[in-house]
């Protein structure tokens, strides 16, 4: 085993790497069945080895780590040291100014940031601390002034980056994309077309529209007795989204798009009562299709169901007609004496789906809601 007698923390970085390389590549080659051999002999030869094997690799992989992880720290000290010489660099002190009490200030400021604040001394004191313009709010004590003046510099940094932030964040929440407004809460229903903002935390602490999601329409609108509302939505192709939940006066400012030029959808009031039974025949053929494949006399009869629970099609009764005779279709075929056991033994999801297709056919030519539709595209 090509293991060295030099303790690991005498060896140099590269001599832990080739000497880790080197037992990885002796264990694949003599312990491994699968590897070209010799072979250690199974038993006690091959049980030392291994042990030999594992416990030099942990030793150099833990000096390894440790000596990555004081580098790593070691660059972060280095770092930090770097950028508040280069702060304390940048700071420009105004005229000395000297109280009746004896005490030092003097006016920071930078350029790009312009005046900072203020770093003072007490009379008689040997400590240095800043004070924030606008703030007030001091810092710890330091023993030069440069160094507490470095600290405002990098404070005066820390609140440009945040302004900027949040003037990004402000324009974000009037930015709109070409084609699309503001919708209304009020004004919006069933079969809009919307965009739903990615909520994002502001500066501030007040939500805005990071982005944008991709259109959806929205099945349902449901407005709460707490002021929440309640947004289903699906993707054009069909699909359905996560809902949108409007829990709070924060989301409903942050609001969200609809086309420009946008009219109202002509009202289906039949839809929620079609959503509703075609999602109870849908879950009995799921059930079928698990059992016998995705058939493509299943996969057209689930599309259609699909469309009929969006009430996207162009003739709801003609298409509630193919429902029922799909159904009907399927139910004799898991029916046939001549099918498998496992077949015929999902026959009952097979004849409810079949019953209920029925059922809603029925229920829908009685219905005056559903009589009255218009054809949809």
């Amino acid at each position: 085993m090509p293991a060295s007698v030099t303790p690991a923390a005498e060896l140099d970085d590269t001599s832990i790497t080739g000497e880790i390389a080197a037992l990885l590549q002796w264990d694949r080659r003599h312990l491994l069945a699968t590897g070209e051999g010799p072979h250690i002999p199974r038993g006690e030869p091959s049980r030392i080895a291994v042990c030999a094997l594992v416990g030099r690799l942990r030793e150099l992989e833990r000096i390894q780590k440790q000596r990555a992880d004081d580098a790593a720290r070691a660059a972060l000290q280095n770092q930090e040291i770097q950028r508040k010489a280069d702060n304390q660099a940048r700071a420009k002190f105004g005229p000395l100014i000297r109280s009746t009490s004896g005490s030092y200030t003097y006016v920071v400021s930078a350029d790009g940031l312009g005046e900072l604040g203020i770093v003072s001394r007490r009379g008689g004191g040997r400590k240095w601390r800043y004070q924030r313009a606008g703030t007030g709010s001091s810092g710890p004590e330091y023993d030069t002034r440069r160094e507490a003046a470095g600290d405002l510099v990098w404070l005066g940094d820390l609140a440009a980056e945040s302004a900027a932030r949040q003037q990004e964040q402000d324009a974000a929440r009037g930015a709109v994309p070409e084609g699309w407004a503001w919708g209304d809460w009020d004004d919006l229903g069933e079969d809009d077309i919307i965009r739903t903002p990615v909520y994002g935390r502001a500066e501030d602490g007040s939500l805005y529209p990071r982005a944008w999601r991709p259109a959806a329409e929205v099945l349902a609108v449901t407005r709460l007795g707490n002021g929440c509302v309640v947004v289903s939505l699906a993707r054009p192709g069909g699909s359905y989204t996560d809902p949108l939940f409007v829990s709070s006066q924060d989301m409903k400012d942050v609001g969200f798009l609809w086309p420009v030029g946008r009219t109202r959808p002509t009202p289906r009031p039949y839809r929620h009562k079609l959503r509703i039974r075609m999602a109870d025949i849908a879950d009995d053929i799921a059930t079928v299709q698990r059992r016998l494949g995705p058939t493509p006399e299943i996969r057209s009869l689930v599309e259609l169901v699909g469309r009929l629970e969006r009430a996207r099609t162009p003739d709801l009764f003609a298409d509630l007609r193919r429902v029922e005779a799909g159904t009907a279709k399927l139910r004799a075929q898991v029916s046939d004496h001549e099918q498998s056991y496992e077949v015929r033994r999902i026959k009952s999801w097979a004849v409810a789906a079949h019953i209920k297709a029925q059922q809603a056919l029925e229920a829908f030519s009685a219905d005056p809601d559903f009589a009255s539709a218009a054809p949809t595209a």
